[in-house]
């Protein structure tokens, strides 16, 4: 089985360039900070450009859920789910837990903004971010940390496709809190 789309072909092996942080690393992606730190921050670290970033628990231990999301209540949605669905979604040995794109051109809608809105609405906010929110219900959600790739020469839609399918070759589903297929166009 291959998965095809606009500008890739991703043929399934044991291993996609996105396994490790290290691997990710090699991919292009910089960052790798925690939740934590990045809240201090403000995100200042996260460049102002058009790409894709990734939410990462680089852990062996199995994950444990909070009863109740963290995340904040964007048009008067819980993004609470029963811990019977997160336990549905967890993929196991996977260090990716979502993957995120910022395709600009507007200033909001570069990786600076998108992953600080990801951030706050980690923080109970009520903000523009809720896909991913499954993170949020993790009772280790500070110490994940958020990497990003600045695409510059390439629209970041076809490249968060691309990862899609390189971690659903792999591991025969979608990270964690990914939950829909992205499309490029």
């Amino acid at each position: 089985m291959s998965v095809s789309g606009a500008d890739m072909d991703v043929t399934p092996h044991s291993r996609s360039p996105i396994d490790s942080v290290a691997e990710l690393r090699d991919y292009g992606f910089r960052g790798f900070l925690s939740v934590n730190r990045l809240w201090e921050s403000r995100c200042e670290e996260v460049p102002v450009e058009r790409g894709v970033y990734v939410a990462v628990r680089d852990a062996v231990m199995p994950p444990k859920f909070l009863e109740h999301s963290v995340g904040g209540r964007f048009r008067q949605m819980d993004p609470s789910v029963p811990i019977e669905i997160l336990q549905n979604h967890w993929v196991p040995g996977a260090v990716v837990l979502y993957i995120g794109r910022a395709r600009g051109p507007g200033v909001r809608a570069l990786l600076h903004q998108r992953v600080k809105r990801y951030l706050r609405f980690g923080q109970g906010r009520v903000v523009a971010h809720y896909g991913g929110r499954f993170v949020w219900q993790l009772r280790d959600h500070r110490v994940m940390l958020l990497a990003w790739m600045p695409t510059p020469d390439e629209d970041p839609a076809v490249v968060e496709a691309r990862l899609q399918a390189m971690f659903l070759a792999r591991h025969g589903r979608l990270p964690f809190a990914n939950l829909r297929l992205e499309d490029p166009e």
